[in-house]
């Protein structure tokens, strides 16, 4: 019997709680600084909405890309400070817009992941990957980039272990669990 892996409803659990978190956040604060990180809040969260897309559209075509990401021109920041960035939530928005976009960019990946045939892949720069594994990485960058902004709000953010178990099933299969 094999353990069980990611799969798009806990990538949806994750983004629902990710959501839930930056709502709290005042529509002033995304642009303090994230905990531990260049970047502020603001350019925190548009890169989790570039990794949700451009996994989603990775592993989305008939014909994925097997050797790089699709060919879109990057575009510029959208200030000098920040990061080149596709998928940029409107700042005169604010908290609303940036729930709003989690919600439609990561479900394009939760989408994606749930509708994949199996043995489907697509590019990723440290391997390419199959739903469960992309499911795996959007649950690791939404943690991630969800703590990095809720801590610098003093926002307490935890994933379920059940989720993680799961993550690190998939993404280090050959881990001893009982460590």
């Amino acid at each position: 019997m094999t353990a069980p892996v990611s799969t798009s409803a806990d990538l949806r659990a994750v983004l629902d709680a990710v959501m839930t978190g930056f709502a709290v956040v005042p529509d002033d604060g995304w642009g303090r600084p994230a905990h531990g990180l260049d970047w502020d809040c603001r350019d925190t969260a548009a890169h989790l909405l570039d990794d949700f897309g451009f996994y989603a559209m990775n592993l989305a075509g008939r014909f994925p890309p097997q050797d790089d990401y699709l060919d879109l021109l990057e575009p510029a920041p959208w200030q000098p400070s920040s990061p080149p960035i596709v998928f940029w939530p409107d700042p005169a928005k604010g908290t609303e817009a940036i729930v709003r976009c989690v919600d439609g960019v990561g479900g394009l990946l939760v989408a994606v992941t749930a509708t994949a045939p199996a043995g489907h892949v697509g590019y990723h720069p440290r391997g390419n990957a199959d739903a469960s594994g992309f499911a795996a990485m959007g649950i690791v960058e939404a943690a991630a980039h969800a703590w990095d902004v809720l801590t610098a709000h003093d926002v307490e953010f935890r994933v379920d272990d059940a989720i993680c178990e799961r993550v690190l099933t998939r993404l280090v299969p050959r881990r001893d669990p009982h460590r």
